[in-house]
Order: structure tokens, then sequence, then C-alpha cells
């Protein structure tokens, strides 16, 4: 919790400060622990209808969960079954294995009674049990920097052009949705049309890529189509270096 406080106190002042740099609103997403690696899994027996799932990621952090088991496993069954996830899932980003475990174990068996029903718990419990909550992307938190150095631009003077302006800010699950959904690292550039949600269609939002390890976080500004793009974006890039330094 310290950490992630730590984190959250970076970004909002780091999206307040390029919001006054860049006269736009200062926008920035918490990284999103979907793209973390698994580096290994264990497997530990804690009782007799219970099992303690250990997830290494390759970052350096360590997730454990408690999963319930429908009677004793035998320990060779718990070790075969731990070789089989280990040997298919590590190296995997969690939302790639979220996605793909029931392909991946889909021919996986063991000889070891009680291991294939211990295989299909983890296929039936996939969604919960390889997600990490620091910041799933459902769920990040948007930081935005002050509304008022947009509500002064012409491009909001009038009443409704405001309206329009405090209905996208308050929403922070459309802002947080745009901005998650944007592939790839480095800078993007998304204006007015181009947004796939309607509600953004006179907005542009300059952003770019930071890293906290091996996750992904996304700072930049949102403001009108009309603004001077070539200063935006460097000082954009410019400020995804620093917060990424700051977070190492």
């Amino acid at each position: 919790e310290g950490q992630r406080a730590a984190v959250e106190t970076i970004l909002s002042r780091a999206a307040q400060v390029l919001g006054v740099l860049t006269n736009e609103l200062g926008v920035a997403v918490m990284p999103t622990i979907d793209e973390a690696v698994l580096d290994r899994l264990d497997l530990l027996q804690v009782s007799t209808e219970r099992l303690l799932l250990v997830l290494a990621l390759r970052s350096g952090a360590v997730r454990t969960i408690f999963v319930e088991v429908p009677a004793e496993l035998a320990p060779d069954a718990v070790q075969k079954v731990t070789v089989v996830l280990n040997e298919r899932l590590a190296g995997l980003t969690l939302k790639e294995i979220r996605a793909t475990l029931a392909n991946r174990l889909r021919d996986a068996s063991t000889s070891e009674p009680g291991s294939s029903e211990l295989l299909n718990i983890f296929v039936q419990e996939a969604e919960g049990l390889f997600d990490v909550p620091i910041a799933p992307s459902a769920t990040a938190p948007v930081h935005l920097g002050s509304t008022q150095l947009l509500a002064g631009q012409p491009e909001f003077s009038t009443r409704q052009q405001l309206q329009g302006l405090l209905e996208v800010t308050e929403r922070r699950d459309l802002l947080r949705d745009a901005l998650t959904a944007r592939g790839g690292e480095g800078l993007t550039i998304t204006i007015g049309q181009e947004h796939a949600d309607a509600r953004l269609s006179t907005f542009t939002l300059v952003t770019s890529t930071y890293r906290f390890g091996p996750l992904t976080g996304i700072i930049g500004v949102m403001g009108p189509t009309r603004m001077p793009y070539d200063k935006i974006a460097a000082l954009v890039n410019h400020t995804s270096r620093l917060v990424g330094e700051l977070l190492e």
C-alpha cells in the first residue's frame, strides 16, 4: 500500500505540472499489472482442502492466493500439476494467461490421481487466480491536473462547450478507458473523430508511456483539437521519461 500511495503521489503531481506547462489538462494513469510477466509459480499444501498458490513475477513482486480443492490431494499430484503449469505459463503476461489458460491446458494430463481435477480448477478460476490487484486496467485510477486551465480556453467559452468538458472530466471511467485502450509504447496522439467514443470528438489526447519495472503506465494531456502539437509532444515525452526515472 505504501508503494502504491507513493506512485499515485508522483503521478498526481506530474499531471498537475504537465497541465501548467502546456496550459492543457494533465492526465495520468497508474501502471497496470496485466502486463506483468510470470516468472514461476508454486503450489503449497496448507491443509487437506486448501493449497497456497505463489506467483513470482519477473518484477520481483510475489502474489499469494488460496486455492480451495474438493478433496485431499496426494503430494505427487500437486507437484506434477506445478510442473505442468510452469511449463505452459512461465514467461507469459498475466493478461495472456487469463485469456489463453483453457487452451494451454486442454491436452495437459498426468497419471497422478486428482491432478486432472486440480488442473480443471485452474481453468475454471483463471480470472481470479491470475489477477493481481495493484491496478488492473479496469480500475486503474486516473489523475487529472486543473480543469480550469482548459475551461479558460476559447473552445470552451459557451455553456454547452463547458458542460461537455465537465462531463468528460467527471467521467473518470471514460478517460480511463480511452487512455488504457491506447496500444503500443511511446508517444500517441489521438485527434477529434479518431476517438472511439464520440464524447471525446472535440478533444485531443497526447500521451506517452512510462515504465515501472515491467509495468506500463500512461501520462499526457487532453485539450482542444487546436494546440501546439510539437511543443506539447516534446513536453509529454520528457515528462514520461522523468516519471519513469522517479519510479526506478
